[in-house]
């Protein structure tokens, strides 16, 4: 007979909780945060003659996230 609130101390029947990149989680949220602000931040820097330090500072985040995002995507699909 199953245990579901384990109550003989059985731990091998236990189920496995899924793995963190089965479930949804707080970082592609706030990677699409950080993606969105750092790309309107290149934005508004290239239009308003920012310094070029701070161009590719935003432009760096930017790529960083998105690909940070895309290894997220290809991790998850396995």
């Amino acid at each position: 007979m199953d245990d579901p609130y384990l109550l003989t101390g059985d731990t091998a029947s236990a189920p496995t909780p899924p793995s963190a990149a089965a479930r949804p989680g707080l970082l592609p949220g706030l990677l699409w945060l950080v993606l969105a602000v750092s790309a309107v931040g290149n934005s508004v820097g290239s239009l308003a003659g920012a310094p070029t330090a701070a161009n590719l500072a935003f432009g760096s985040v930017t790529v960083l996230s998105g690909a940070a995002l895309v290894a997220l995507r290809l991790r998850s699909r396995r």
